[in-house]
């Protein structure tokens, strides 16, 4: 069985509709969230451990394709 690509959105970056490089969003776009509690939690993250949120963002942000690029 042959899946259509627009069935299930790719993870990747998502530009449009980010605040700062659209990491969030396009987790958000991928798990179909709302992008918002991605936001709280990546904040929160930020907050209480500061040195993983940061580098797990960075990895994300490196790791993930661009779609509006």
């Amino acid at each position: 069985m042959r899946h259509d690509s627009s069935e299930h959105p790719h993870l990747e970056l998502d530009r449009r509709n980010g605040l700062v490089v659209g990491l969030c969003a396009g987790i958000a776009r991928y798990f179909d969230v709302d992008a918002t509690w991605l936001r709280i939690g990546a904040v929160l993250g930020a907050v209480l451990m500061t040195k993983l949120a940061v580098a797990l963002y960075v990895i994300g942000w490196l790791l993930l394709d661009d779609r509006n690029g």
